[in-house]
């Protein structure tokens, strides 16, 4: 299956003049893969397109719950962020995969905790239930990292609901003086992050829902749901938006129909 990077323009008032153009590539779902050998592909796509930063939407890795692991488990995603944490300045939002490994503690030779020091020594900034402002201070753009309870993902009939309000327990209010970007792993609840304030949601886990059918989209999402409504790209409500990857790699079911691995380029635009 191919590689393809899927750009998107983000336009809003609330984009500072100063960061119009400001370029963001968004990398989820790499679930310890490689694109092309040693993930080669990938970099000299991102080295060709000259972003500003990367946005990391979660499940770089694959967490092998109950197995021994060592630091070859996760040796693409460690490997893959230390070299583009040479060049880029990185924000690592957690997955449902990172936050297994973090509780975790048991059948481990390499711990998460190590992975997130190696990483936040190279400069990596890791993003779970904390916010960052891109660009100029004052004049930037915000971004928040959700981490979600395990139970959030929960699958088959049984999904919780998730509202602002617990949104707002766990990574404190939404800024309404900058835009705000949501780093929410699962696009399950785009109705909650948009009452929590989120002027754009970037979002992952579905994997485009696997399968794709022509005029029908996305065949199942990692909920075990057939035909997800948030599979694949933009979604609206209102002056709420959220962009959702299809991902870069695999697990569990190696399967990827009509569904090549994508890395998004956000171009911000200011919005007179």
């Amino acid at each position: 299956m191919g590689f393809k990077v899927v750009p998107y323009i983000v336009e809003s008032e609330k984009i500072p003049e100063n960061m119009d153009g400001y370029r963001m590539a968004v990398l989820a779902d790499l679930h310890d893969c490689a694109v092309g050998k040693e993930n080669q592909r990938l970099l000299s796509a991102l080295r060709q397109e000259q972003p500003d930063g990367l946005l990391v939407a979660g499940d770089m890795i694959t967490e092998h719950m109950g197995r021994l692991s060592s630091w070859l488990a996760y040796r693409q995603a460690r490997a893959l962020l230390l070299e583009l944490a040479q060049d880029f300045p990185v924000y690592y939002a957690m997955g449902n995969h990172e936050t297994r490994w973090k509780k975790e503690r048991d059948g481990h030779t390499y711990t998460f905790e190590r992975y997130r020091r190696e990483l936040e020594a190279a400069g990596v900034v890791f993003l779970d239930n904390l916010s960052a402002v891109l660009g100029n201070g004052r004049q930037g753009i915000r971004v928040t990292g959700l981490e979600l309870p395990l139970l959030y993902y929960r699958k088959g009939l049984r999904i919780p609901k998730l509202t602002g309000a617990a949104i707002r327990k766990l990574a404190g209010p939404a800024d309404e003086e900058h835009f705000q970007i949501l780093l929410a792993h699962t696009p399950q609840f785009f109705q909650a992050y948009a009452d929590w304030g989120a002027d754009l949601v970037l979002a992952g886990h579905f994997h485009g829902g696997l399968i794709r059918l022509p005029l029908v989209g996305g065949l199942v999402s990692t909920y075990y749901r057939p035909f997800p409504r948030y599979d694949r790209g933009r979604f609206q409500k209102g002056e709420r938006q959220m962009i959702v990857s299809a991902g870069l790699g695999t697990h569990t079911i190696p399967l990827r129909l009509n569904n090549p691995p994508e890395l998004l380029m956000l171009t911000f635009r200011h919005r007179g």
